[in-house]
């Protein structure tokens, strides 16, 4: 007889264009696997603290931070839990055109995927990343295209997996997605990845993948760079409406504004103005 489901406890961090990233956080006491479940889309599992057990194709797994559980639709699974205290994790999942775009040729089947102690640190970064960016579901969604993007290649089957130096078109798209936001990047656009990768000519998921690979940055983390450029520049020049110099640059708020500044130098934009200005006669007339 199966044991019930423990409490769960579920926030949605992001549902757009065809990604969904969920923290789920499980209080629950030593238990069997309980009885057969099924997911509506594939979907990576990362877990973040605690252990869980889950038995898919038939092979019983104990789930740790550090690793990975990858769960297909057509594939039922069974959870539960060995020790006591429950557990926390992020569960991305991915509509059926982005998962086969992620998996590849090489993708690794359902079940554990071991990683490590470099990709739980990956994996605690991707967690506060979708937590700072919030605000922005689009951006979350980018972030979390990446991550599935490292761990099913980390864990790819050599075959499918050939690796090499970037290639001259995935260059090119990375620059006319870079010119794209360039233009746009103080525009509130919704969804940038989407418009980026149709302004490339491909898909949002090969956009996400190689853009980082070329430019060293996500898309929305290359926005935010020139938006905090900006910013900068216009602080430099005298700018003293705060409000508005948020608004005119695509942010939400004047808090907002405040807040990246304050991440990237360390100040809130009046004492950076007043850097700008300090020791060099004062501010503009």
């Amino acid at each position: 007889m199966s044991s019930p489901r423990p409490p769960l406890r579920f926030a949605t961090l992001a549902d757009t264009g065809g990604v969904r990233v969920t923290e789920v956080l499980c209080s629950a006491p030593r238990a069997p696997l309980g009885g057969e479940e099924s997911a509506d889309l594939s979907r990576l599992v990362l877990p973040t603290g605690g252990v869980f057990s889950c038995r898919v194709r038939r092979t019983a797994h104990v789930m740790e931070p550090g690793s990975a559980l990858l769960l297909r639709p057509d594939e039922p699974y069974r959870f539960g839990h060995p020790a006591a205290g429950g557990d926390t994790c992020l569960v991305v999942a991915l509509a059926p055109g982005l998962w086969e775009e992620a998996a590849g040729p090489g993708a690794p089947e359902a079940g554990r995927l071991p990683l490590g102690v470099r990709e739980q640190l990956a994996t605690l970064s991707f967690r506060r990343a979708v937590r700072d960016l919030a605000h922005d579901p689009d951006a979350v969604r980018e972030a979390a295209l990446i991550r599935v993007a490292e761990v099913l290649g980390a864990c790819a089957r050599p075959d499918g997996n050939p690796g090499g130096r970037v290639p001259l078109l995935h260059r090119r798209l990375a620059r006319t997605a870079a010119a794209f936001v360039a233009e746009h990047h103080a525009e509130p656009i919704p969804r940038l990845l989407d418009a980026a990768a149709a302004a490339a000519g491909c898909s949002p998921y090969h956009l996400a993948r190689v853009f980082r690979s070329v430019q060293g940055v996500t898309l929305h983390g290359f926005r935010e760079r020139l938006r905090v450029a900006s910013a900068l520049r216009a602080l430099a020049e005298g700018a003293d409406d705060l409000a508005s110099l948020a608004t005119s640059l695509g942010y939400a708020s004047h808090s907002h504004l405040t807040g990246r500044l304050r991440r990237v130098t360390g100040s809130t934009p009046s004492a950076v103005r007043d850097l700008l200005h300090g020791g060099g006669g004062g501010r503009r007339p």
